[in-house]
């Protein structure tokens, strides 16, 4: 019997001295007795098992096989599995129009790019469009565009007139649209957004006011907090769907309870997430982004110090429902996510188009040159030798991933990351699953569904 390399077994019920068990691959969960638990393990040292039943019901779930060799087969089929979920999902295609920004936050992406203003021309537009319109058009879903920056919506009449050029054309040609924006000039693009087929806008409040100004600084000064709420409330009642953004570190965290009441007031966290959600992201080292690294947290302590604020400010359970890389779904729904062999979605899944004429493979790498995979503008061509680490990439390519117990889970991480730190993209930026995943038990096992 082999014991499968992707199984995790974890603490569940210190009352009951119970396990979930979960596979990484077939995708079972279950929860187990010591005992049963004991013969998983008696089972893994290679001590024969004697109880026909109990192993029946393993190998069904995929927590043992007969031999190694009907693993191998079961990745190879699910590695299928998974390019075809990929191929039935909708590729992003970034555009920035400018990296231009009327903003000067602590942990700016673009702090190690050289400041420029300038706006994208028609024609570079058009350019764009019509290498979209050509590059994507055999994809079996329709792609979306998302607006990027430096800041998409400044409030001057040449920027208004060009975004109005994009999202017109964006409605011509069929395409969603989307906004990765600060917020602060939302009311003076409505309008503008109006005439699109809006996918959804990404907003940005980092705490309550005095917090959100001390961190995301309006340049010259003054507050934007309030503007950027009066800019939601519009978002909302024009039925353009709201994705509320916070980026966290330490010293920001402890505020989120107090912005999740200031958001609650105002109803939004009684609305369907169709119209409003919530995401929190991780302030972290990329490039020379942040100004306080003695601030920065991991993933880990990141939703740990979620975990442990949400039992003194249950707020925070309606304000954000967190998904600790799928383990909320496996103990609320019963189920697990498929197994994703690649969670790097450049030169795949998401593409960035820039005001220069630049192609890169994501926001992460947008503006190092040194990153480019391509140009559309003046001329059109792809850097196949550039292209093909990022569309290799994935833990079957990837050597550190291929024997990791929780690669299906991780995906590799961050490809931009991964090179930055180790020389290659073909490495891992690793993520401490086990971790995520008993704080995940933690938070969400009073909603178990699973059945014993």
């Amino acid at each position: 019997m082999y014991f499968s390399k992707y199984n995790m077994i974890l603490p569940f019920s210190e009352e009951k001295n119970d396990f979930i068990i979960l596979n990484l691959l077939s995708g079972s969960s279950d929860i187990a007795s010591k005992d049963e638990v004991n013969k998983l393990y008696d089972i893994k040292s290679g001590k024969d098992v004697y109880d026909i039943d109990f192993l029946d019901y393993v190998i069904d779930r995929g927590y043992v096989y007969e031999e190694k060799e009907h693993e191998d087969i079961r990745i190879k089929e699910a590695y299928e599995e998974f390019k075809e979920i990929m191929d039935e999902s909708p590729t992003q295609i970034l555009l920035v129009p400018t990296y231009g920004c009327n903003f000067s936050c602590i942990y700016c992406y673009e702090r190690g790019i050289p400041t420029k203003k300038d706006l994208i021309t028609k024609e570079a537009v058009d350019a764009f469009f019509d290498d979209i319109n050509d590059r994507f058009k055999l994809e079996r879903v329709k792609p979306y565009i998302t607006l990027f920056g430096g800041e998409p919506f400044i409030d001057t009449d040449v920027q208004k007139d060009i975004i109005n050029y994009i999202v017109e054309k964006s409605k011509l040609y069929g395409y969603e649209i989307a906004a990765v924006t600060n917020g602060y000039n939302v009311l003076e693009y409505i309008d503008i957004l109006k005439k699109g087929n809006v996918k959804e806008i990404q907003v940005t409040l980092d705490g309550p006011k005095e917090i959100h100004n001390r961190r995301r600084r309006l340049l010259g000064g003054g507050d934007s907090f309030e503007k950027i709420l009066l800019g939601i409330d519009s978002l909302i009642e024009n039925d353009m769907p709201v994705n509320l953004r916070v980026v966290v570190d330490k010293d920001n965290y402890s505020y989120l309870p107090e912005l999740a009441e200031i958001l609650d007031k105002k109803g939004y966290l009684d609305l369907d997430g169709t119209k409003f959600k919530t995401q929190i992201g991780r302030n972290y080292e990329l490039f020379e982004c942040s100004l306080n690294h003695q601030s920065l947290m991991s993933q880990v302590e990141q939703w740990a110090t979620f975990v442990e604020l949400s039992k003194k400010y249950p707020i925070l359970r309606k304000f954000h429902k967190p998904d600790f890389k799928g383990m909320r779904n496996i103990l609320v729904s019963g189920t697990m996510y498929s197994p994703t062999f690649d969670t790097c979605p450049a030169g795949k899944k998401e593409w960035l188009y820039d005001l220069y004429g630049d192609i890169y493979g994501c926001t992460a790498s947008c503006g190092r040159k040194d990153y480019r995979l391509g140009t559309f503008y003046p001329e059109r061509r792809i850097f196949d030798d550039k292209v093909l680490p990022w569309k290799e990439r994935n833990v079957l390519s990837i050597p550190q991933c291929k024997e990791c117990p929780v690669s299906l889970v991780c995906g590799g991480g961050c490809g931009v990351v991964a090179n930055e730190r180790n020389g290659s993209v073909l490495s891992p930026d690793c993520r401490d699953i086990k971790k995520l995943y008993q704080l995940g038990v933690e938070y969400y096992k009073d909603e178990v569904l699973i059945q014993d």
